[in-house]
């Protein structure tokens, strides 16, 4: 019997989180990208900046998630969560959800509470979800 666990599960539970990151990305963006008056073409500013989320969403949830949840110290997430921070003066571009909701996700996979850096999935999933938020509000303020 082999003592590694079935990946065939984990990459099944990260596709949903992948696709829940990129539509509300993508509702985000278009919401951005059509309400911007000084905007020239809308259209094509939507699809390039779903264009660079769905890139960016391809080595967070293809790579880096499930290699949080196989290692589960903590270190990945936090890194997503603090690039999930980081990206907010560029949210308009479009990897700030999606390194957020990474953040989380990997926050919330093969979380132990006797597990030595379970402080810092926890600390991914508060700084993730603040990112998160952070999209959404400055998104939707730009409508104003």
């Amino acid at each position: 019997m082999s003592t590694f666990p079935s990946t065939a599960v984990r990459s099944s539970t990260t596709l949903p989180a992948a696709l829940f990151a990129i539509a509300v990305s993508a509702a985000l963006l278009a919401v951005a990208a059509w309400a911007d008056n000084g905007e020239a073409n809308p259209t094509r500013r939507f699809v390039i900046t779903l264009g660079i989320a769905v890139v960016c969403a391809i080595p967070v949830f293809g790579w880096a998630v499930p290699r949080a949840r196989r290692l589960p110290n903590g270190s990945t997430a936090i890194v997503l969560a603090v690039l999930a921070l980081l990206s907010l003066p560029v949210y308009w571009l479009g990897p700030t959800f999606i390194l957020a909701a990474g953040a989380v996700s990997a926050g919330l996979g093969e979380s132990s509470a006797s597990h030595a850096n379970g402080w810092l999935q926890r600390g991914a999933i508060v700084l993730g979800s603040a990112a998160g938020l952070a999209f959404i509000v400055v998104t939707t303020l730009q409508l104003a």
